[in-house]
Formats: C-alpha cells, sequence, structure tokens
C-alpha cells in the first residue's frame, strides 16, 4: 500500500519555529495530522509505503535520507513512548484496584473486629469504591494507548521515500 504526500519543500515536514537541522528538527503537527489522517484506513496494512512527492528542483539526496532517518525514529520514539504509557496504565490499574480491594476488606475487618459505628465501615466503603472503579476506568483507557502503539510501530515499520512531482500535478 502506498501513500503520497506532496511537499512544496523539506520544510513542510517540520515545524516552522524550529531552526535545528533536519536531524534534530521537531516534526510539523500538521504534517503528522496529514499523515494520521492519510493513514487512517490503511496504517494496519502489511508493506505499507510512504511517498513525498517534490518538486525536482527542491530535492536533495543527502537531505532526503537524514530525514527519513529522523522520521522512522521519530515514529520508534512515539512507538515506544506509549508503549510505556500501556504499561503504566496496566500499573496503575492494578495498583488501584488493589487499593480499593484493601480498604474494603480492612473497613469490613476493622468494623467486625472493633464495635464501632457502621458509619465509620460506610465511610471507608467511599474510597475503596473509588479506587477500584478509577483502575477499572484507566484499564479501559488503555484500548487507546494500544491504538497510538500500534499506528507508530506501524509507521516506524514502514517504507519512506521520496520521488520527484509530476509536472502535471503541481497545480
Amino acid at each position: 500500500m502506498e501513500i503520497a504526500i506532496a511537499l512544496d519543500t523539506y520544510d513542510d515536514l517540520f515545524s516552522d519555529f524550529d531552526i535545528r537541522g533536519y536531524e534534530e528538527r521537531a516534526l510539523s503537527k500538521d504534517f503528522l495530522d496529514e499523515l494520521r489522517v492519510r493513514l487512517k484506513r490503511f496504517w494496519d496494512k502489511p508493506d505499507l509505503n510512504i511517498l513525498f512527492l517534490i518538486p525536482p528542483e527542491e530535492r536533495k539526496p543527502g537531505a532526503e535520507a537524514l530525514i527519513v532517518g529522523r522520521l522512522h525514529s521519530f515514529f520508534l520514539e512515539r512507538g515506544e513512548h506509549y508503549s510505556r504509557e500501556d504499561k503504566r496504565a496496566i500499573l496503575k490499574s492494578l495498583l488501584f484496584v488493589a487499593i480499593g480491594l484493601s480498604l474494603s476488606i480492612v473497613a469490613n475487618l476493622f468494623a467486625r473486629k472493633v464495635d464501632i459505628l457502621p458509619l465509620f465501615n460506610d465511610f471507608l466503603l467511599i474510597p475503596s469504591w473509588f479506587f477500584v472503579w478509577s483502575g477499572f476506568d484507566f484499564f479501559v483507557k488503555r484500548g487507546e494507548l494500544g491504538r497510538k502503539r500500534r499506528y507508530y510501530a506501524a509507521v516506524s515499520a514502514s517504507g519512506i521515500a521520496f520521488r520527484d512531482i509530476e509536472p502535471n500535478l503541481r497545480n
């Protein structure tokens, strides 16, 4: 599967506010949004290739190699970031559920062992339910993290190339 994106210059891929070289420069949010829109239906297809069409007079093969490396490293870093976030969400979810269940058990044991007002038991059940449901909520929200992780893994594994734009496609 091949996705073609037309560029006027290489700078279309990068932030206008970042003046560093291509190997360090921040990627443009507009470019990343456009790429996401273009790949929405195709990012999970095998043999994904991203093709940048650029005017022949603007092409610089040395710069293209740096840009391809920068794009691949960015996509790998983002994929690793979402993988770490997914693991954190699992741990946070488990921790919250464990705290909530522990509070519930402690509240019930405490109410049975010590003859106190049942209101105290009910009071401790409020935070226990909060922690349990918040933990389940973190677990449910992992779906979005997993989708982003898979997207960036697929994009980082894709082929990236530059090609001259055909004259009839320029305007």
